[in-house]
């Protein structure tokens, strides 16, 4: 094999390498920021189970995190009571006609305040 087949060779070897990373990588599933064997309310056990949930939990921790540590210390507690309100809203949407796509917009608008 010449030098053009050894570097074929090689790329296409690195892109099934990369391809089978990527595939596995895809098929972990998401983990929100809470211990699902904990779940006790139906929307909690909805974001245990998909993966755009856990994923959007995640980020809100995240955010949420960051937002305590920059604010000032005479804010956290109201932040930490609206973070609670929302918390109520949030496991209110298990009774919701469409409790998934209430979960959905909760976690949105809770990302798009902080």
């Amino acid at each position: 094999m010449g030098a053009r087949g050894t570097l074929a060779a090689g790329l296409f070897a690195l892109t099934t390498s990369v391809g089978a990373v990527t595939a596995t990588a895809g098929a972990a599933a998401a983990t929100p920021s809470f211990d699902c064997d904990g779940a006790k309310s139906d929307v909690e056990k909805l974001i245990c189970s998909d993966d755009e949930l856990a994923d959007l939990d995640v980020r809100l921790a995240k955010a949420f995190a960051s937002a305590l540590a920059l604010a000032p210390a005479n804010d956290v507690a109201v932040m930490r009571a609206n973070q609670k309100s929302w918390r109520r809203e949030l496991l209110g949407c298990g009774k919701s006609g469409d409790p998934r796509g209430c979960t959905v917009d909760a976690y949105h608008r809770r990302l798009d305040e902080l």
